[in-house]
């Protein structure tokens, strides 16, 4: 008798090591799919520096650190989207008040950011889901909205 409730106690422990073992993982976060800090880092910088270049968005980065815009930009991401980041950096609305952004060159600068998010290899549902979360800022971003 003993050594039956051994088996069966054995048997009953292999069935709970093997059903967590075929448990599914849990989903990635949006910051893990983005390629993690470096992943999101990358992205802020090659956007940035081609908006800071582009006729069409140029004209928004004139006298700007752009440096500090990067550490800013990818830390609130980072931040949004679960990574381990902390972003103090000042709303949207106060720190583009003065900047006087318009739709064309807001939309311009999107437009780069899905480029750099596909040359980057982020699928295509990570990068809708990104930008589906950052698209209410723009009312926060463009002047006259």
């Amino acid at each position: 008798m003993p050594s039956q409730r051994r088996h069966h106690l054995f048997a009953w422990m292999l069935s709970l090591l093997l059903l967590g073992a075929c448990a599914s993982p849990a989903k990635p976060t949006l910051y893990q799919r983005l390629g993690g800090e470096a992943g999101i880092a990358q992205v802020v910088s090659r956007t940035l520096d081609r908006s800071a270049s582009d006729a069409r968005t140029r004209r928004s980065f004139e006298g700007i650190k752009l440096a500090a815009i990067k550490t800013s930009l990818a830390q609130q991401i980072c931040a949004l989207n679960g990574g381990p980041c902390v972003y103090e950096g000042e709303t949207m609305a106060r720190s583009h008040r003065e900047a006087k952004i318009t739709a064309s060159e807001f939309d311009a600068l999107v437009s780069m950011l899905r480029e750099e998010l596909d040359a980057a290899g982020v699928t295509a549902s990570a990068k809708n889901e990104l930008l589906r979360q950052l698209a209410p800022m723009k009312r926060d971003i463009v002047a006259n909205h």
